[in-house]
């Protein structure tokens, strides 16, 4: 374990909370704002001159903390589409050059999402794939209840898959970020150690409950942790909803995150990632009529928590990407009830993605109350780039929508 840190700021110029600093590990991150992974900028499962152009943009333009494209380690099952990255020894120089473009704007905190496809993996035919025949890898052959893909992992795809979580969160290092982000939501690798529906493991690795679910993860964590020192920051992100199952839950009940947040933390988290669909939504109305699951969350830790979803925006990720409801603008209003939240305890840390890609200079905006003539976020322009080197077709997401 790491020597324990106070993660509230201290307040300097300003007594609004949203660009105050914020301490994660040793870093201080320089505001309340953060840039999520948003699956921009790969080709040939590298990241190209363009991720590295958008997000120094953005850097520039004010967020404290970068979170890279997402990329999967370098093992046979991470490789799924050309569109998403990998992040192993073949593409260091690619990745080296994201990372100084990045880190050349100034005192901006980078983290890198390490993210793994898991039973969503779908080899397309007529799309590039170098091991077109190594199967989907979850805990239990599972996308969700009753529909499989691939198969379920030994001990030894267990070990190797985690050595490559390691070997790629090494190269981050030493490419200079900051951190990485074990991607642990939306119904990916990670995740699907976590939901019931698709971990039915009868060994270490699978239990009745959340923390026992969470033991693979957690077994992730300690093991970058070891390799990477203790000033290495690891964010772990997670989620309620699946891309399958909008009203999926990984916890039923409030008291299950607490054991479960205690394991990832003893692990070696810094920082918890809560990805919502909507940032505010009311976790459990019946127990509480106010609080969202980061709020909870917030409340069993004392740790920094971030939180994101659809800040800025009308309708929600989910809603917007995968079912073509395009988005409505209402940044003012988001605003007002960050800041709430923000004051209220509920997180430390806001992301800002799709209104933030269709606007780099966001957070400048926010600073100056100026929200005249913002651009509408819109798909096909705005993440062009990731949708023309995606292929849709047969995608097992399009195929079994289950609605909250």
């Amino acid at each position: 374990m790491q020597t324990n840190y106070a993660e509230e700021a201290v307040l300097k110029d300003t007594d609004d909370l949203l660009f105050s600093p914020l301490r994660i590990n040793t870093m201080t991150v320089r505001n309340r704002f953060l840039l999520p992974a948003m699956q921009r900028g790969s080709r040939g499962y590298k990241p190209t001159v363009g991720m590295a152009d958008t997000l120094r943009s953005t850097a520039e333009r004010g967020p404290g903390i970068i979170i890279s494209e997402g990329a999967a380690p370098d093992h046979p099952a991470g490789y799924w589409q050309p569109a998403f990255s990998i992040l192993g020894r073949d593409t260091i120089k690619e990745w080296g050059h994201v990372v100084r473009e990045v880190l050349s704007t100034g005192d901006v905190v980078l983290l890198m999402q390490l993210w793994h496809p898991g039973a969503l993996r779908l080899v397309v035919d007529g799309i590039e794939n170098p091991h077109p025949d190594h199967p989907a890898w979850s805990p239990s052959g599972l996308i969700q209840e009753g529909r499989t893909n691939g198969v379920a992992m030994s001990k030894q795809d267990l070990e190797d898959t985690k050595n490559a979580y390691v070997e790629s969160s090494l190269i981050a290092q030493r490419l200079g970020a900051h951190g990485i982000e074990l991607h642990c939501a939306h119904g990916y690798l990670l995740d699907l150690f976590l939901w019931h529906e698709t971990n039915r493991r009868t060994d270490e690795y699978g239990g009745e409950t959340l923390a026992d679910r969470a033991a693979y993860p957690a077994e992730i964590v300690s093991a970058i942790r070891a390799a990477t020192g203790p000033q290495f920051i690891i964010s772990v992100r997670f989620s309620q909803w699946k891309e399958v199952d909008y009203g999926a839950k990984i916890a039923e009940h409030p008291d299950e995150l607490g054991p479960f947040l205690e394991r990832l933390q003893q692990a070696g988290a810094d920082v918890f990632h809560v990805s919502a669909r909507r940032f505010d939504a009311v976790a459990w109305p019946e127990l509480d009529s106010r609080r969202s699951v980061a709020s909870w969350v917030k409340t069993m830790t004392d740790r920094p928590v971030m939180t994101i979803g659809s800040v800025g925006l009308s309708t929600d990720l989910a809603s917007d990407v995968f079912d073509n409801q395009d988005p409505v603008l209402q940044v003012e209003d988001d605003i007002i009830r960050v800041r709430r939240g923000l004051e209220a305890g509920d997180f430390d840390m806001i992301g800002v993605g799709r209104a933030q890609i269709s606007n780099p200079d966001f957070v400048e905006r926010v600073r100056r109350a100026d929200y005249s003539n913002l651009r509408d976020f819109r798909k096909y322009r705005d993440l062009a780039e990731a949708y023309e080197s995606y292929s849709h077709e047969g995608q097992l997401v399009d195929q079994s929508r289950k609605k909250d």
